[in-house]
């Protein structure tokens, strides 16, 4: 190579390494996972049908849930707070918090498993008991795998956390082509395949994990500090399938299961776009803390703009790529009849630039352990999406849904980016004081 080649290249990948910083590991991972979760959503509507694609979809919405569950009451809170322990305290941090996963993720077996099987008395239907105990299984499975992948990122150990999901995600591919080639693939074989390569993703995380340290008294301490932060994204959690997912959900009641795969087609074209914003949600909290605990507020908003402008330029960029021409993209990925659907990814990808907004700004008041406006927030979309879902879906269709999660975002970004902005001037404001004289401040 010419001394002018090599230089070029070290520019070149000086400038990768300027735009991307930290989080260059988060993503090359969240592409791993976001490229693998589009294969798989392609290949399972292909090969399944529309119908039952759908099912596998609803089936699949409840693995989500308590993931959410999982993610308001343990990966939030260590996100934020784990970056803030001293070296000599991780050990029994972080024991405290995986004692706590332990017992979440029990839970939400047996409450998956019950839910179906209860339902199956009420609503006679051979697919809900098939599902119940893959689904159950399945929700067990990722929950764990997930939170040891954000265990690594919470350690800065990114390069972990790829070689974990690499094992988890990219085996799902090829054991679905085998049992499509086979003729056995359906919602229940997916969910076992999700449910097996989740535990073999899961198993060399653990011998990975740094020492960990199991006492009581830090047990006891640390769910206390953590449930003054995810009571508040718990609630929120749950308002969520009350809001944003109840638009969802309003479509297939009125057009049935066909209703949810299309939105899970259209949506599953915009996921291209979660290789930067799970990625982000895997870094970003993490270093919006640190910015906080080593620059002060200043520093945290300085950040939180930066990634705000970068990514959500890219963003729009995807968006506008997306919607000026969504038939083309339906049929060349999904088929012919999908076509007629492209009004639904234009909406999605207006959608999708708006959700963006929310990711760094819920870090900044997670970073301030200040976390009541989510769920405040959360509250004023439930009311919308009780109020909205049902006519919007019911008078203008598939599309009437999107609309009313479109309102309901915009909602939510105003609520949460004022409260961040006030909250953040007070404290600093409380720092200012500190720093000019202790004693005046108290």
């Amino acid at each position: 190579m010419s001394e002018k080649a090599a230089l070029e290249e070290r520019i070149q990948s000086g400038l990768l390494r300027q735009f991307l910083g930290r989080e260059t590991w988060a993503l090359t991972d969240q592409a791993v996972v976001s490229a693998t979760n589009f294969l798989t959503n392609v290949m399972l509507l292909r090969f399944m049908g529309l119908r039952e694609f759908g099912v596998f979809t609803l089936a699949w919405m409840s693995v989500l849930f308590v993931n959410s569950l999982q993610t308001a009451l343990i990966v939030a809170p260590m996100m934020s707070i784990g970056p803030k322990q001293e070296e000599k305290d991780r050990p029994s941090y972080f024991g405290a918090v995986v004692f706590q996963e332990l017992v979440l993720v029990s839970c939400c077996f047996v409450l998956v498993l019950l839910a179906l099987k209860t339902s199956s008395n009420f609503f006679p239907h051979k697919n809900l008991q098939q599902l119940a105990l893959p689904l159950a299984v399945s929700a067990f499975a990722y929950q764990m795998q997930d939170f040891v992948r954000r265990y690594f990122f919470a350690t800065r150990q990114s390069r972990r956390a790829l070689a974990d999901d690499v094992l988890s995600y990219l085996t799902q591919l090829p054991i679905l082509f085998l049992l499509h080639h086979a003729g056995h693939l359906n919602s229940v074989t997916a969910l076992w395949t999700m449910a097996g390569t989740s535990i073999l993703g899961l198993a060399p995380g653990w011998f990975w994990m740094e020492p960990l340290e199991f006492s009581w008294e830090w047990i006891k301490s640390i769910s206390l500090r953590h449930w003054r932060v995810s009571r508040w994204l718990t609630g929120s959690a749950l308002l969520v399938w009350t809001s944003s997912n109840i638009f969802l959900l309003s479509a297939p009641v009125y057009y049935g299961a066909a209703a949810a795969g299309v939105l899970k087609a259209s949506q599953n074209l915009m996921g291209v776009t979660h290789v930067w914003f799970q990625g982000l949600d895997n870094i970003v909290p993490v270093e919006t803390a640190r910015h906080l605990r080593k620059g002060g507020v200043d520093s945290m908003l300085a950040y939180t703009r930066s990634i705000l402008l970068k990514w959500g330029g890219l963003t729009l960029l995807f968006a506008i790529v997306m919607a000026a021409a969504p038939g083309f993209w339906l049929k060349l990925i999904y088929s012919p009849e999908m076509v007629q659907y492209g009004y639904i990814l234009r909406l999605y990808a207006l959608l999708y630039v708006i959700v963006f907004v929310g990711g760094p700004l819920r870090a900044g008041l997670q970073a301030l352990e200040f976390t009541v406006p989510i769920f405040w927030s959360y509250l004023a979309m439930t009311a919308f999406a009780l109020a909205f879902a049902g006519p919007l879906a019911k008078r203008l269709g598939i599309s009437g849904s999107l609309l009313g999660l479109l309102g309901a975002q915009i909602l939510f970004q105003s609520i949460v980016g004022i409260s961040l902005l006030l909250k953040a001037r007070r404290v600093g404001q409380q720092a200012a004081l500190l720093a000019q004289s202790p004693a005046a401040a108290e």
